[in-house]
């Protein structure tokens, strides 16, 4: 919604709704980190790690390294129209086999609704961007992600 014409193209661009939702959840994930014990010796970074070793992608930190994405604090959902996120650099939902069994429903249940919402009603943003807070493990809008419905289109 602060992004100018960014309502109207959800409305009627589906694969702009899609990399509005990848880019959200890069910026916005659900959880901010993972873990994983390892099951064999890894070299990380120029250490050795032992089987057993319990290690924890930050995905908040993933998501912001400006080699992978430039101006990594921007919200740009260009970023996914083009090409599709990367296997090791987009992790809001983990990866590998233990990747969030309901990754794919979520992902169409925000596209649908972020369209049908664009599609019926027109949004505006209620005062400033809102901070991240911890709600236990998962991340949310310290202010509930308010917005104003003004009219059905």
């Amino acid at each position: 919604m602060r992004q100018p014409g960014g309502l109207e193209r959800l409305a009627g661009d589906p694969a702009y709704v899609d990399a509005v939702v990848k880019e959200t959840l890069r910026l916005r994930p659900v959880i901010a980190l993972v873990l994983r014990k390892l099951l064999e010796p890894l070299e990380l970074g120029g250490h050795e790690l032992p089987a057993g070793t319990t290690v924890a992608p930050v995905i908040l930190l993933v998501h912001r390294r400006a080699d992978v994405y430039p101006e990594p604090e921007a919200f740009r959902p260009e970023r996914f129209l083009d090409r599709a996120p990367g296997t090791y650099s987009w992790i809001p939902f983990g990866g590998g086999v233990r990747r969030c069994l309901g990754a794919a429903f979520a992902q169409v249940e925000m596209q649908t609704v972020l369209q049908t919402l664009a599609e019926s009603v027109a949004l505006e943003a209620v005062g400033r961007a809102e901070a991240v807070r911890r709600r236990g493990i998962t991340l949310a809008p310290a202010r509930g992600g308010q917005v104003r419905a003004l009219a059905a289109r």
